[in-house]
């Protein structure tokens, strides 16, 4: 008898385990398309995918970047990576070039950490992910897109998340205005994103 049921808890245990495992939303990327008008249009890409990337990464969610940049082999991509969404996403700066100031980089720093701690302070559940899993690699790019970034430019984040049939499921836009050189302005727009994002996986948006 105890010989029987050493094997049942055996067999039993890793069962167990699978069934307390969180099941993960996958998620693939395409690359961004960057407007005309927009300046540094590599920076611009390599900083929406590392922030889209630490922002949907954590324990029940997984971002993949792609490489494809036609929409028909964006989709063929992610077919062939068995996810079962695909996010677009659009960036577009408009310069509306103002002064520059001591307090003004001052300012932008300060605007940066904070943006960076709102990932964590944040009481929603994909803030919470997000803010745990900020890489030092979405920082560092943020920084060198943000280094692109005068007071008064107008930064555009359009995003369009699909589901594997290329059925939409999300489709917006988020704005926001620089209030000194060198302010992260994407970085709260692409944590924004991520919210509706995730939302929309959970059957939160429609």
């Amino acid at each position: 008898m105890r010989l029987q049921a050493f094997i049942l808890l055996t067999v039993a245990a890793p069962a167990a385990l699978a069934q307390q495992e969180p099941a993960v939303t996958r998620i693939c990327l395409a690359p961004s398309r960057v407007e005309e008008g927009s300046t540094n249009a590599t920076a611009a890409m390599d900083a929406a995918r590392e922030n889209f990337v630490s922002f949907l990464t954590g324990p029940s969610l997984k971002a993949e970047p792609l490489k494809s940049r036609l929409e028909s082999q964006v989709r063929e991509e992610a077919k062939l990576a068995d996810c079962p969404y695909v996010l677009y996403t659009t960036i577009k700066l408009v310069s509306k070039r103002g002064g520059s100031s001591l307090l003004g980089h001052a300012t932008a720093a300060a605007v940066r950490e904070g943006a960076y701690a709102a990932g964590v302070a944040t009481g929603s559940t994909a803030g919470r992910v997000a803010g745990s899993a900020v890489s030092s690699a979405a920082h560092h790019a943020a920084y060198n897109y943000a280094v692109t970034i005068k007071n008064k430019d107008e930064l555009t984040i359009a995003y369009r998340l699909e589901d594997a049939g290329a059925k939409v499921l999300l489709d917006k836009k988020e704005k926001r205005n620089a209030k000194a050189d060198g302010e992260d302005v994407l970085t709260p727009l692409v944590q924004k994103a991520s919210e509706e994002v995730f939302a929309a996986t959970r059957g939160g948006q429609q």
